[in-house]
């Protein structure tokens, strides 16, 4: 054992010159096995110091002009299967709706549809487009606010949560309409029409939710006042859509472009509508926190004054 106290600080010098010092053997004994360990922990903080720190990555600053896409983003090859998008000004990700028809409104066969609003349903066509993958959080507008673009619609006594970093990645709320398009207009896009945002949802064949058919519960997506308030963007990877959205069945409520009628769907146009050319009211989609399950289908349709921000109301963006 004395020769190993005498050889270990050699050991030790040689290892921080020369490299790793040799593993303990057997007959050294634990004594010797745990001198090993504190100086391999040694070698490990001197070799730590010796490495140049790297230069920080560079990241892109938002600024009041930042806009992404000047001309439409091109199609994946794959449509079903390409690497993930995403939107270098907001760092939001955005999942591809290819061209193609679907089925909008509620079929006859669902119990809990509007038949003033929801009928009837009807095939649609819509041109290719991006749509964000969950809807837009406090820290991303927030962004938009620092870059002196955006306006924030309520104070810290309203709503503390804007600025509080436990909830930077739940979605924003107390939006106006104007504010969530000028949001969009800031990242390069646009709010989605309410048919953009219901294929998006629902896939081309008119599923009831925008996870299938199954009833809507808390595994798919936060409402029913089932949690009491916003969650994260993203905590329901079970509620995810055709296309491969987020949160299109709850957490808050959406504004998309369209105004609202309750009869548009008799008249409306069967290829990229746009609807109605004015009105009082916006449209908005999906289900908040608050809502009951009902809510949570990808037809449902709500409105509000578009001026008017609210704690269950938020948005997504289309891109181009």
């Amino acid at each position: 054992m004395k020769k190993f106290w005498i050889i270990l600080p050699a050991l030790m010098l040689a290892g921080c010159v020369f490299g790793p010092a040799p593993a303990p053997t057997p007959d050294m004994g634990a004594l010797a096995t745990q001198m090993w360990v504190e100086m391999s922990v040694q070698q490990t903080l001197i070799a730590l110091q010796a490495t140049p720190t790297p230069e920080p990555t560079p990241t892109l600053e938002p600024t009041p002009t930042s806009m992404w896409i000047s001309t439409p983003l091109p199609a994946p090859a794959d449509p079903a299967n390409y690497a993930p998008v995403f939107n270098p000004v907001s760092g939001m990700e955005v999942v591809y709706v290819p061209a193609g028809n679907f089925l909008m409104g509620s079929a006859d066969t669902d119990s809990n549809r509007d038949i003033y609003s929801e009928i009837p349903q009807h095939q649609v066509y819509l041109d290719a487009f991006w749509i964000s993958k969950t809807q837009v959080t406090n820290g991303m507008f927030n962004a938009c606010v620092n870059a002196g673009a955006c306006k924030y619609s309520v104070g810290r006594t309203t709503n503390p949560n804007f600025l509080d970093p436990l909830f930077t990645t739940h979605p924003v709320v107390y939006i106006s309409w104007d504010m969530a398009q000028t949001y969009c207009a800031w990242t390069g896009g646009r709010l989605p029409t309410e048919a953009e945002w219901e294929k998006a949802a629902r896939g081309p064949d008119g599923q009831r939710y925008p996870w299938g058919s199954e009833n809507a519960r808390l595994k798919f997506a936060n409402a029913n006042n089932e949690i009491g308030n916003t969650t994260p963007v993203g905590s329901f990877p079970y509620g995810i859509s055709y296309y491969g959205a987020l949160d299109m069945g709850g957490n808050v409520r959406e504004w998309v472009s369209d105004w609202y009628d309750p009869e548009y769907f008799k008249r409306s146009p069967e290829a990229n509508p746009l609807g109605p050319e004015t009105g009082e009211a916006k449209v908005l989609k999906g289900a908040s926190f608050k809502d009951p399950w009902r809510y949570s289908r990808a037809a449902n349709r709500l409105s509000h004054e578009p001026q008017s921000p609210g704690n269950v109301r938020g948005f997504r963006c289309a891109y181009p």
